[in-house]
């Protein structure tokens, strides 16, 4: 192994045995130590007084998590804040991710990005206009970026891959699993055509609270995200909220503003970061606008003989 994989998986050992912001504390003494990049076995009096716990508790924590990351595949790429791909726009994130593993085109983490979201269980509408907003915001010069979710986000990545353009799927599992498992096969035509990113090791147990942490990691991401179709108190109003919040541009659609029955697009315009489209045609210019983004030249994939496995319901704009 070499020092990165080490240093990911005494951080995993870590997060087995204690709570996240206690294995922070003690990675850091680590650090201090010198002894992060060697493997946590070496050093198990140190990790066990560091945590209050037995040696033989953080040691056998330690032997069930590396035939995980002695078997992880080799086109795994890790990350942290020493990589030169490491995104600088997690530096000042309060849910910033210790490790980010990759799977694809590390180059789309240097493109202008962009999230869309919505509803899991989206209107024919709703599903069409991801699709053509997708195609837009490729055809600017953005990579749109989702979670891998079902309705909106899977028809947005869906899309991206039908127009043979690169998309990026921030995951709520490891890059190991799929969720959810219906989009294994997508899943794995991103990570070969655009990029897979998580924060969650190849040891990780799923948890409900990995959902709110992919959700914080794509808008951290990204440089603006675009809200499709929800409803109030939905998930992707909550990520659109936080994402205002924290200083990122959100765009939505005047028809959402135009549904008398939701609150939730009225409460979005009044922040002053927030931007309505009118029109699919107008995406990708407003996009630049707001993020201050110049059109970048896209590097095309071959085709690939997976697309006959998504089906995108479209229509006309």
């Amino acid at each position: 192994m070499d020092e990165l994989l080490h240093r990911a998986l005494n951080w995993e050992t870590l997060l087995a045995v204690t709570k996240e912001e206690k294995a922070d504390t003690v990675y850091e003494a680590a650090c201090q130590e010198g002894i992060v990049d060697q493997p946590l076995l070496l050093h198990t009096a140190f990790y066990a007084e560091q945590l209050g716990l037995d040696t033989s508790v953080v040691g056998d924590a330690y032997l069930v998590a590396r035939p995980f990351f002695e078997e992880m595949d080799e086109s795994v790429c890790i990350l942290d804040e020493t990589s030169p791909q490491w995104p600088s726009t997690l530096n000042d994130n309060p849910y910033k991710p210790r490790f980010l593993y990759t799977k694809g085109n590390l180059q789309l983490l240097e493109e202008p990005l962009v999230s869309i979201v919505g509803t899991r269980s989206p209107s024919l509408a709703g599903r069409q206009l991801a699709h053509r907003s997708a195609k837009a915001l490729g055809n600017a010069g953005f990579t749109v970026v989702g979670g891998l979710g079902l309705g909106i986000e899977a028809a947005a990545h869906q899309s991206a891959l039908l127009s043979d353009r690169p998309t990026m799927a921030v995951l709520s599992t490891s890059l190991e699993r799929a969720y959810p498992l219906q989009h294994a096969d997508l899943q794995e035509e991103i990570g070969k055509r655009g990029l897979l990113v998580s924060r969650f090791g190849p040891a990780s147990k799923t948890q409900k609270i990995h959902l709110f942490l992919r959700n914080r990691l794509m808008a951290a991401l990204s440089s603006a995200m675009l809200v499709i179709e929800d409803r109030d108190g939905g998930t992707a109003v909550s990520q659109a909220t936080d994402a205002l919040e924290r200083g990122k541009p959100v765009l939505l659609y005047q028809l959402s503003l135009d549904n008398s029955a939701l609150l939730w697009p009225q409460r979005l315009v009044a922040h002053d970061l927030a931007t309505v489209v009118k029109r699919t045609q107008d995406l990708g210019r407003i996009t630049r606008r707001v993020t201050n983004t110049k059109p970048v030249k896209k590097v095309k994939k071959k085709p690939s003989g997976q697309l006959d496995l998504f089906t995108v319901a479209t229509g006309s704009p």
